[in-house]
């Protein structure tokens, strides 16, 4: 077995294969040992394999003197907040591999403030899970030691309920009766909350992919089609799409469109500098969002400070804050007054409050914030074939000869090895489509040659 590693987002898998209850047991086991004393709190999103690496995980922390319970499906922000606020707890985990096919799953674990933990613990982590599986334990004859009911659980669970109505009565005061809401869960962890969570806005909201499907098949913010389609049909003026582990959402306006996640971030961001909010004359965003995004924050006296991609380095661009916003272009959206995290359901939320204060359609709203021609590309590679690709000279050459195409224009490359998939993703942006489109496969046309594989 490949050593086990965390990426951006935890230590994801096809579960059953390169993601065990093995190494779900002994990551329950490190995490006792790392943070002792404490209560270890457990969620999950609906994949089936979920149930069976959540108890294993309880039966490895159990089985080494710490106090898991187990919360069933809840949202991976719906964890973060309780414990967050909660005193006993030492940290938590989300067994979920978030917007990845039902196949996979993951194990994301969260410090005491609600919060990924940070890289340098994740390393111990990976160092102690190694140890513990190299010394060898029958995780199955503790498993009745990892069986905590979820009711201890339910209590939680509605805590999370009851901080989503709280901030829907903060950021939307004004009711938004007016507005029709479609929400998608993505048949995920989102699913028991995502209806009662938007209309506690005041909007008239209907739910889809509330779990009657597999989680992120053909739904949710990966897959928006179906919602947009039921969104024109239905008359609806908006709708929101969560992902698997509801920790990001995808908007769609009334045209059944989907609204491109930087126009969401710089609505949300003109808004709250409309509004005269703390930290309003600052965004934080990543490395992927668009120039002319940039441009049109800093014309509104917004600056526009980027940093490398994941949730994880806004929340530390934002930590400290009482106030402040931030956002990838994927979805992920942080408002530091309401949770320690970015959260799909509230993101949500305070698109509906956004909506309702502007009286216009959203596509109306979209259509001012005008982006420049991007192109994001992807090509699988097997373990440690990207990291070799981006030291080959010879794909280097070309890299450079793409930046240079692109840079007299304004226009920039990212080429990066994905942090959650076995993916090499490629980023070309720039004024001109054909020259950006141009450059973006000449790259991938080089690195699947270099690969020997088709692009």
């Amino acid at each position: 077995m490949a050593a086990v590693r965390f990426g951006t987002d935890g230590i994801r898998g096809i579960a059953g294969e390169s993601l065990t209850d093995s190494i779900a047991y002994a990551l329950g086991r490190a995490l006792a040992a790392h943070f002792p004393g404490g209560t270890i709190l457990i969620g999950r999103d609906t994949r089936p394999s979920g149930a069976g690496l959540s108890a294993a995980l309880a039966a490895g922390a159990n089985a080494a003197g710490a106090h898991a319970i187990d919360l069933g499906v809840i949202p991976t922000p719906g964890l973060a907040a309780v414990v967050a606020g909660e005193p006993t707890a030492s940290c938590g985990v989300v067994v979920t591999a978030s917007h990845n096919p039902v196949e996979y799953n993951g194990l994301k674990v969260l410090g005491r403030d609600g919060r990924k933990v940070a890289d340098a613990v994740e390393r111990e982590l990976e160092a102690a899970i190694e140890a513990e599986l190299a010394r060898g334990f029958d995780a199955a004859s503790d498993q009745v030691r990892g069986a905590s009911s979820t009711v201890e659980g339910e209590s939680y669970r509605a805590r999370y309920a009851g901080q989503l109505a709280a901030t829907a009565a903060v950021a939307a005061p004004d009711s938004a009766a007016a507005l029709r809401v479609l929400v998608d869960a993505a048949n995920g962890a989102g699913a028991p909350f995502a209806v009662a969570a938007l209309a506690a806005t005041g909007a008239k909201v209907e739910g889809m992919a509330l779990g009657e499907g597999v989680i992120n098949d053909a739904v949710g913010a990966t897959s928006p089609e179906a919602l947009g389609a039921r969104v024109v049909a239905s008359g609806m003026d908006l709708g929101i799409a969560l992902d698997g582990d509801a920790d990001r959402c995808a908007v769609v306006d009334e045209r059944g469109q989907l609204v491109d996640g930087d126009v969401v971030i710089a609505l949300i961001a003109l808004d709250r500098k409309a509004r005269g909010l703390p930290h309003s004359d600052q965004v934080v965003a990543t490395i992927l969002t668009n120039s002319g995004i940039e441009r049109q924050l800093a014309a509104a006296g917004i600056k526009l400070q980027r940093t490398p991609v994941g949730d994880r380095h806004i929340a530390e661009a934002l930590a400290g804050k009482r106030e402040g916003f931030g956002g990838e272009k994927s979805g992920h959206l942080l408002f530091p007054e309401h949770a320690p995290t970015g959260d799909g359901l509230i993101s949500a939320i305070e698109v509906i409050a956004l909506c309702a204060r502007a009286k216009r359609p959203l596509s109306q709203l979209a259509a001012a914030l005008p982006l420049d021609p991007q192109v994001q590309r992807v090509i699988r590679v097997e373990e440690g074939e990207a990291e070799a690709l981006l030291a080959d000279p010879r794909f280097t050459e070309v890299l450079r000869e793409a930046e240079a195409l692109l840079r007299g224009g304004g226009g920039r490359i990212l080429v990066r090895p994905s942090g959650t998939e076995p993916l090499l993703r490629v980023m070309a942006e720039g004024p001109d489509a054909t020259a950006v489109a141009f450059a973006a496969e000449r790259l991938l046309g080089a690195a699947a040659s270099l690969l020997g594989r088709r692009s």
